[in-house]
């Protein structure tokens, strides 16, 4: 539809329509994050490693830092996010406790060198991001911030108007305790969502908790350092599943406290083999058995293991151990059972804890703690991938004719298209940008004119379906016969109006396909047809959400 170029791999042009469609997912942002006391900033985008070697990102980031050298053969990095150096501003610029709670936010380009950048915006190499940073003097007034960001976020992506869900999900490489991504669902997702049909629990599938069948396998598990010759076993365990199911090595990392560097290995085991394990080095730590199975180990497993431990007890950790999938019983409720969808991540949360400020020595001194490092959450939005998630999700298809913007984030919301000289459509347009509803011009700089008239009248109906404006007023020969202009709206399938025909204002909106409707109005009620039609599709919207 020409939203984009691309340059080269993973790096695209915004052109005209896409960089106002994200001026208005911007706006949004800023209003949301300034409602609940974010200030913007603008960190640099060119970083020094001297940070993150603090904190043992430069190490375990690796390849996806895109580096350069100056003059002087100082190393340099482009800002992949900035944890790091929003940390060290805190730390250099405030002076006291009472400067807390603080919240700090920018949009800004990131640079991250993807081993495989695709499917456009999704997965690019250099993309726009809105990331807030959280400062607060205890950790309960921390993840205070935490769930009053949660309800930020969903103000957010409400009002953008893409369908969306938020999951429970594991905090990688930026660390913290509590994290909550937001995706908009889609099958040209990356991520699989696990989620309960009779609660509503929603988790990434690599965090995802459930309740396994019948039956169990059984796994050794082993943390390696190093590679080829060089890799030595620091530690081994057995680990048991429900039947059917993987171990899950994030789950199984983060209760080993694998460093970095460290890496996990999984291989089946049977009862028989538990009993050649005692005499490896080194020795076996306490086994790993799924609460699925069992709170304490199955006997015979029990006795395999007491061989394997020497003849010692083997005393079991229970816990989740396995990747959850579909169909297993929901762990948050005694009715429900999971379902699998693919979704877009346009969204995450974090608390942070004092990871970082503990590592940049970022502390603050109050009467009732002392001297304490600030606690700390990060809460980041793909600015530059909600417009593309937005369009696949909004989109007709590959046999579609064209894209179904949501009002809030169209690039505008309407089109005016002459069809027999343009002499006409300024007046049109006039009269569009001057009306007044609820003290606002609704349709000032919200409206274009296709003023081609080089092209024929059906290829620029065509585009008009194809970019995915809301409305398309068309002035045809009814136009210059009676005053009438042609209404034509697409609606997004979340503001689909009934299929059957409405009367609005007294006129009538003929259903004309999924999304698609039709009426012919005289121009001088052309605003407050429109604004009618938009309110009650609006309200259909917030109908389905509750």
């Amino acid at each position: 539809a020409g939203y984009i170029h691309q340059s080269s791999s993973g790096i695209y042009t915004l052109m005209p329509l896409a960089q106002r469609t994200m001026d208005k997912i911007e706006r949004i942002i800023d209003s949301e994050m300034q409602a609940v006391g974010g200030q913007k900033l603008a960190l640099p985008s060119l970083l020094t490693p001297h940070n993150w070697v603090k904190t043992g990102r430069w190490a375990s980031t690796g390849a996806e830092l895109f580096t350069l050298k100056d003059r002087k053969h100082a190393t340099l990095l482009l800002g992949p996010t900035h944890e790091e150096e929003v940390t060290a501003v805190v730390r250099d610029m405030v002076r006291g406790f009472r400067q807390y709670p603080l919240r700090l936010y920018q949009v800004t380009r990131k640079f991250r060198d993807e081993a495989r950048p695709r499917a456009g915006l999704l997965r690019a190499r250099e993309f726009v991001m809105k990331d807030m940073y959280s400062f607060d003097v205890t950790a309960e007034r921390a993840v205070g911030t935490f769930y009053e960001m949660e309800q930020a976020y969903r103000r957010c992506f409400d009002r953008i108007g893409v369908p969306y869900r938020v999951a429970e999900a594991d905090s990688g490489n930026i660390g913290g305790s509590l994290s909550k991504e937001f995706h908009f669902v889609s099958p040209l997702g990356e991520d699989t969502l696990l989620g309960c049909d009779a609660c509503g629990y929603a988790a990434n599938e690599e965090r995802a908790q459930g309740r396994g069948g019948q039956g169990h396998d059984v796994y050794l598990t082993s943390v390696v350092e190093g590679s080829g010759g060089d890799a030595v076993c620091a530690g081994r365990r057995v680990v048991v599943v429900p039947g059917g199911h993987r171990p899950s090595v994030l789950k199984i990392g983060q209760a080993w406290k694998t460093a970095p560097g460290q890496r996990i290995e999984l291989e089946p085991a049977s009862l028989g083999s538990l009993d050649g394990l005692a005499a490896l080095e080194p020795p076996l730590l306490p086994p790993l058995v799924d609460s699925s199975v069992s709170p304490a180990l199955p006997p015979h497993i029990a006795s395999a293991l007491g061989g394997a431990h020497n003849g010692g007890e083997a005393s079991a950790l229970a816990g989740d151990w396995h990747v959850a999938q579909a169909s297993d019983h929901c762990a948050k409720c005694p009715e429900g059972t999971l379902a699998s969808q693919r979704a877009i991540e346009v969204g995450h949360i974090f608390y942070l804890g004092d990871k970082y400020s503990r590592a940049m020595d970022l502390t603050t001194l109050t009467a009732e703690q002392g001297r304490s490092h600030v606690q700390m959450g990060c809460y980041g939005i793909g600015v530059s991938r909600i417009l593309q998630a937005a369009a696949e999700c909004c989109s007709d298809g590959l046999r579609g004719s064209g894209l179904r913007w949501p009002l809030a984030i169209a690039p505008f919301l309407g089109v005016i298209v002459p069809l027999a000289g343009n002499e006409h459509a300024a007046g049109v347009y006039g009269m569009l940008g001057d009306l007044v509803v609820n003290g606002e011009r609704v349709f000032r700089d919200n409206v274009a004119v296709d003023d081609r008239s080089y092209l024929s009248p059906g290829f620029r109906l065509n585009d008009a379906q194809l970019l995915g404006f809301p409305v398309t007023v068309v002035l045809g020969r009814a136009f210059a016969e009676k005053g009438e202009a042609e209404v034509q709206l697409r609606l997004p399938a979340t503001m689909a109006l009934p299929a059957t025909t409405t009367t609005i204002l007294g006129v009538e909106l003929a259903h004309a396909g999924s999304g698609e409707y039709r009426a012919r109005v005289h121009v001088g009620r052309l605003g407050d047809f429109l604004v009618a039609a938009l309110e009650m599709a609006t309200n259909r919207k917030h109908e389905g959400n509750e």
